[in-house]
């Protein structure tokens, strides 16, 4: 079988199993993206998420992830939902729009684990499959495929779908037909999602300082939030959406996902933070098992759940936080009393 015909089939399969884009890239050294991932760490821009630090080599360069990898086949799912979206539940949290189903790393990873089995399957060369689990630098390698363009934002944006995807990669060792790229870039002299970022985290363009980003702190940080960073986080719970949201090319042209392939969930939308907070282990567990909330475990959405009850500022909420403040954990305890105090400040 030719390149040209292998690389028709992999795509028409891609589509087959629930894919939206997919584009393929030559194997080779990412040199530059290289450069600027050790610049990103060489100035702790990655704070305590210490994988990012391991193996860094390892990102740039597929061959040390697939010895002998000759393509990289990169896949996109939207998960853009129907407009518009109104809540039928009352909520006090706001949880990115990624977070409010299925764990992608599930539904996406069973997905490309059966493209990389087909592929080997077909052509006799190993394949790797990847979502966002390894040390693959994916933004980077969809831009190589042409599939779209690392934004200000330092999302992937598309001209169809805007930045509302999520990103896997099958590593092969077939020979397939690279598409054209690096994909050319579109934000020209927009500045949309500096000037709305609400704690200034992307410092420049392309450039995230996960010390001052929303995300970083409800999902990936364990233990407490420094206080000066609390204010900033405002109602969201788990995430945060603000430089998609005012980003034009998702405004003007992102199209909602056909289907529901993340099974989203009304319950999500918005969650109750009192609620949060009042939730032992196992009820915790049971509600959301199989979600991306499982990041941030209980404890830290516990913790959240006081920032945010603490920011928004009303009288009822005490009851939950009065509860909180006595809690074994000692993280949860000193940030449910952080919000009454400020609670308390509010209200003179």
């Amino acid at each position: 079988m030719s390149a040209r015909d292998l690389t028709e089939r992999t795509k028409a399969k891609a589509i087959e199993l629930g894919f939206d884009k997919v584009a393929i890239a030559g194997a080779r050294p990412l040199e530059r993206d290289a450069a600027a991932l050790s610049a990103w760490l060489r100035a702790d821009h990655h704070a305590t998420m210490a994988w990012m630090a391991r193996d860094p080599e390892m990102r740039a360069d597929p061959t040390a992830l697939l010895p002998g990898c000759r393509s990289v086949v990169v896949l996109a799912m939207n998960y853009r939902p129907p407009e518009p979206e109104v809540s039928e539940r009352p909520a006090t949290a706001k949880v990115a729009l990624y977070a409010r189903g299925r764990d992608y790393h599930r539904v996406m990873g069973a997905k490309l684990r059966d493209l990389a089995a087909w592929l080997t399957a077909e052509s006799g060369a190993a394949s790797r499959a990847f979502v966002d689990t390894g040390p693959v630098l994916e933004r980077a390698w969809a831009e190589q495929a042409g599939l779209g363009w690392i934004g200000k934002n330092a999302n992937l944006l598309t001209r169809d779908l805007g930045s509302w995807l999520l990103l896997g990669e099958v590593l092969t060792c077939a020979e397939l037909t690279p598409d054209a790229g690096p994909h050319q870039e579109f934000c020209g002299s927009c500045t949309a999602c500096l000037d709305a970022c609400p704690t200034g985290a992307i410092e420049e363009p392309g450039r995230v300082n996960a010390n001052a980003c929303i995300s970083y702190w409800t999902i990936e940080h364990r233990g407490a939030i420094p206080e000066e960073r609390r204010a900033g986080i405002d109602a969201w719970i788990f995430g945060c959406d603000v430089c998609q949201d005012v980003c034009p090319w998702n405004v003007s042209f992102a199209r909602a996902a056909a289907g529901d392939p993340f099974a989203r969930r009304e319950d999500l939308r918005g969650l109750d933070a009192e609620e949060i907070l009042d939730l032992d282990e196992c009820s915790f567990r049971a509600r959301y098992s199989g979600t991306a909330l499982m990041r941030a475990r209980w404890d830290g959405m516990r913790r959240n759940a006081c920032v945010v009850l603490g920011n928004k500022g009303d009288d009822p909420s005490a009851p939950a936080l009065t509860r909180a403040s006595d809690d074994a954990d000692p993280v949860v305890r000193e940030h449910a009393r952080w919000a009454i105090a400020r609670i308390r400040a509010r209200k003179g």
